[in-house]
C-alpha cells in the first residue's frame, strides 16, 4: 500500500543520552548547537521596551543563525542561503540545518508534536516537501522529484522556545516532512531532544519569552 504524505510514518524519538549519540552519527557536535543557542539569548536580551516589538525575536535569530553557522563552518559545513534562508550544510551535501522558531510543544517529548511558531517561505517549504517525499517508496514521488532523490538535502530544523513560565529555552534538532496550507509545519519523521538551557535567577528573561512569532525569513518567493 502507498503511503501519502498525509500519513505520515510515527515520529522517531530520541531523548537523554541517546540524543547525543544521534547528533554524532549525523556529523553534529552538541556544543556547537548550544554555542548558538546561548548567542541567540544573549542577544533576545539586549532589546527593551524601546526595540521594535518583534525586536528580541528578530535577535535572538540573526545571533543564533551567525553563531551556528560560524561553528558548524569551522567543522567543515558550508554556509548558503537559497532563496535568501539562512542555513548550513555538511561536507556531504546532504544534511542541512535551519534554526527556527517552535511553538509552546517544543522541546517536549510527551505534549504532542510541535509546530513552527510562523509560517515558513518559499525556500524552507520547497525543503519540507523535499524531507516529506523522501519517506516514500519511490514509486511515489512526482517525476520531478523522483530525478532529484539522490541529491536532495535533508533540512533539520534548530527549533527553539524560550518558555516565560520556567525561564528555559527549550530546543530540539527535527526533521520536518509536513507542512500545511498556511505555512506552518507540523509533522516531522524524526525528534531530537536536545537538554533546555537554564539560566539563573539574576539572568533577566528576554521580551520573546513566551512569543512564539518572532523569527524571520527573508525569502524573495514569500510576498
Amino acid at each position: 500500500m502507498t503511503t501519502t504524505p498525509n500519513q505520515l510514518p510515527e515520529t522517531r524519538l530520541t531523548v537523554g543520552p541517546a540524543s547525543d549519540a544521534r547528533l554524532k552519527a549525523l556529523g553534529v557536535r552538541l556544543e556547537r548547537l548550544n554555542a548558538a543557542l546561548d548567542a541567540g539569548d544573549v542577544a533576545a536580551r539586549q532589546a527593551d521596551q524601546f526595540s521594535p516589538v518583534n525586536g528580541a525575536g528578530v535577535l535572538r535569530w540573526v545571533m543564533t543563525v551567525t553563531v551556528l553557522r560560524q561553528g558548524l563552518a569551522a567543522d567543515g559545513w558550508t554556509a548558503t542561503d537559497p532563496r535568501n534562508s539562512p542555513r548550513i550544510t555538511d561536507p556531504s551535501g546532504q544534511t542541512s540545518i535551519v534554526p527556527v522558531s517552535g511553538n509552546w510543544r517544543t522541546g517536549l517529548p510527551d505534549d504532542g508534536d510541535p509546530s513552527s511558531a510562523r509560517p515558513r517561505g518559499a525556500a524552507t517549504s520547497r525543503s519540507v516537501q523535499i524531507n516529506g517525499q523522501l519517506q516514500f517508496d519511490i514509486e511515489a514521488l512526482l517525476p520531478d522529484m523522483a530525478a532529484e532523490r539522490d541529491a536532495s538535502v535533508r533540512t533539520w530544523f534548530l527549533l527553539y522556545y524560550r518558555s516565560a513560565e520556567t525561564g528555559e529555552l527549550r530546543t530540539e534538532l527535527s526533521l520536518p516532512t509536513r507542512i500545511r496550507d498556511k505555512g506552518f509545519v507540523d509533522g516531522w519523521s524524526e525528534r531530537i531532544i536536545l537538554p533546555p538551557r537554564t539560566f539563573g535567577p539574576d539572568i533577566e528573561t528576554p521580551l520573546d519569552a513566551g512569543r512564539d512569532d518572532d523569527d524571520v525569513e527573508f525569502d524573495v518567493d514569500a510576498v
